[in-house]
């Protein structure tokens, strides 16, 4: 099976290191870069292409949001799959950071294990279900009951 390769963006170093330390324990996923602000992650994109982007909303220089409103307007990186990591679950910004492709949103703290079913879901690989985390999951539900 081929590996699911990731790359991480958020402003938090240490938790840069510990999901850097957790994945290692799981082969089926290959961590290819990691970055600590929107920006550096347009770069690192440059000159990779993940199967999954970890991106924080909130970072200096460029946020999760603007950083998605890059990728949708770049036909080569418009096809990453993208699960938001968040401190804060704002309606209004997820709605937004949705229609801007994002896959999934994990509230901070989260489970790990939590967190590599998420990737495997959203992960476009044979072997995994392709599934649309979004359309079901609770804050995506909530938004329509609003």
């Amino acid at each position: 099976m081929e590996k699911i390769k990731i790359a991480i963006v958020d402003d938090n170093k240490d938790l840069i290191r510990t999901m850097e330390s957790y994945f290692d324990q799981h082969p089926e996923i290959e961590i290819i870069g990691t970055a600590v602000n929107g920006k550096l992650c347009l770069e690192l994109l440059e000159s990779t292409q993940p199967d999954v982007l970890l991106l924080d909303i909130i970072m200096p220089h460029l946020d999760g949001i603007a950083v998605l409103d890059n990728l949708q307007r770049d036909n080569k990186l418009k096809d990453i799959h993208v699960i938001m990591l968040t401190a804060f679950g704002q309606e209004d910004v997820m709605k937004q950071a949705v229609d801007l492709g994002a896959s999934y949103f994990m509230l901070k703290p989260f489970e790990f294990e939590r967190l590599v079913t998420q990737i495997k879901q959203v992960a476009d690989k044979k072997g995994f279900v392709q599934e649309s985390p979004v359309k079901n999951s609770p804050e995506k539900e909530a938004l329509q009951n609003k």
